[in-house]
């Protein structure tokens, strides 16, 4: 009898592990970040239109308003920067020379008296005075001015009252008169007045920053030491427009706007 040997037998065990589900989820998760991203970026988009809109410019042509006229005046002084001297004058007058002698007389010119109040004056020219004939004096005239220049010289009546010789009476019956100190007097230049002018001017074209002229203002100017300056301006306007007005244009009796308004949003189909 035949004994049969058996071989052992050896037991494996297999465990099965799914690495796959493991790899999946990163690459489930992208698209979601990149979905939330993509939000994030059109939510800005979408914020900073809101804050910055595209603007764009349009031209157009409005019909000017024409407002009643305007008028406004302002009185300026002129203040004088030219000054003119005038010299000082003498005085002048007439004196009378009574010949009480029977003997004719000639007074050369230049001959100088001495009035009381001791201003001298000089003849200007020479004279013949005739003789008395027994019953009046023989009389003459002739011309005086005062030595020195100013009012000392304007002298009064009988001031001069001299005897040259001893029948020849030197007297001035009438007060010498034009006699002035020295004096200087303003005057008016034209750059004066242009000067008196810019200044008031100055002050009216601050009344058309507040309004569109339809052309300039027309001036008139009237005074001498006192320059009125009036003007008088024409005011135009235009009616509403939608959006902003950046700068007008006066065009004969249009004006011509520059609107600035919000762009309109194009609108983009996605199929």
């Amino acid at each position: 009898m035949q004994t049969l040997r058996e071989d052992p037998i050896e037991t494996i065990h297999l465990y099965m592990v799914r690495e796959e589900e493991q790899e999946k989820i990163p690459y489930v998760l992208l698209p979601l970040v990149f979905a939330a991203l993509c939000l994030l970026s059109i939510a800005g988009v979408t914020v900073y239109s809101g804050r910055h809109p595209l603007y764009e410019h349009t031209t157009m042509r409005a019909p000017a308003i024409f407002l009643p006229p305007k008028h406004f005046s302002l009185r300026v002084p002129v203040i004088p920067t030219g000054v003119k001297t005038y010299p000082a004058t003498f005085a002048y007058g007439t004196l009378t020379i009574t010949n009480g002698s029977v003997v004719s007389f000639h007074m050369p010119e230049g001959m100088i008296f001495t009035a009381s109040n001791g201003s001298e004056v000089i003849t200007t020219e020479s004279v013949d005075v005739p003789a008395g004939n027994g019953t009046s004096y023989g009389v003459s005239y002739v011309q005086a001015r005062s030595l020195s220049a100013g009012v000392n010289g304007n002298i009064s009546p009988l001031a001069i009252d001299d005897v040259y010789g001893t029948a020849l009476y030197i007297r001035n019956y009438q007060s010498f008169k034009g006699g002035e100190e020295s004096y200087s007097k303003a005057f008016i230049q034209p750059q004066d007045v242009n000067l008196a002018l810019s200044q008031a001017r100055a002050v009216l074209i601050q009344h058309t920053f507040y309004g569109m002229l339809y052309r300039p203002c027309s001036e008139k100017t009237v005074g001498v030491q006192t320059l009125q300056v009036s003007w008088t301006c024409q005011f135009i306007t235009y009616a509403p427009v939608q959006g902003k007005v950046v700068s007008t244009k006066v065009q004969g009796k249009f004006i011509v706007l520059e609107v600035e308004h919000v762009a309109r949003q194009s609108k983009f189909v996605i199929r």
